[in-house]
């Protein structure tokens, strides 16, 4: 989950901190070395935002860089090539994410919901984010609802710079007013 917490802000935080031993008994998996509660993400690239958003909760584990969040809403803003009518924001929110630093990637999980500023709202269980190359996809399936249209898909690509869709597998759509 690159870029999406901050890295400056979590490496000075994690270097601050000691890291914790696990007490007589506890579970295998090694505690968080930082544990954000009601957090508030910024991520940069020089001068330009990439990511900005909230989590309720955000744990760090500093060994791998390794990152899971909790009620998470990640605004990604559109590329600068992008047209008037696509200079708002798209949306993803999910009940979960997990993410590396090193691997510039994220997992939302938990029923992912993403919203673009054109009124579409796709739903899908679980979406990956690359941020290098600022796509996002999927393969567990989407369904999408739109002003005149509804749409579901086995597979989808989105790609957040010019906030558009990409479906491939069964695609099946259905065109004005549609109503599920």
């Amino acid at each position: 989950m690159p870029r999406l917490l901050a890295l400056s802000f979590l490496g000075l935080l994690a270097t601050a901190c000691a890291p914790r031993r696990p007490a007589p008994g506890a579970s295998n998996e090694p505690r968080p070395d930082v544990v954000l509660e009601g957090a508030h993400l910024r991520s940069y690239e020089g001068d330009t935002l990439q990511v900005s958003g909230t989590a309720s909760r955000v744990l760090y584990r500093r060994a791998g860089g390794e990152v899971q969040a909790t009620e998470v809403v990640v605004r990604l803003p559109p590329g600068k090539g992008s047209s008037a009518s696509q200079q708002e924001d798209t949306i993803i929110t999910a009940p979960n994410m997990d993410g590396s630093l090193a691997s510039k990637r994220w997992v939302g999980s938990g029923g992912v919901v993403v919203q673009t500023a054109e009124g579409l709202v796709a739903n899908t269980p679980r979406l990956t984010y690359d941020s290098d190359a600022r796509r996002a996809h999927g393969d567990e399936g989407v369904t999408m609802r739109g002003p005149d249209y509804q749409m579901r898909a086995d597979r989808f690509t989105l790609s957040s710079a010019d906030q558009t869709f990409t479906f491939e597998g069964t695609v099946q759509a259905v065109l004005g007013g549609a109503t599920e």
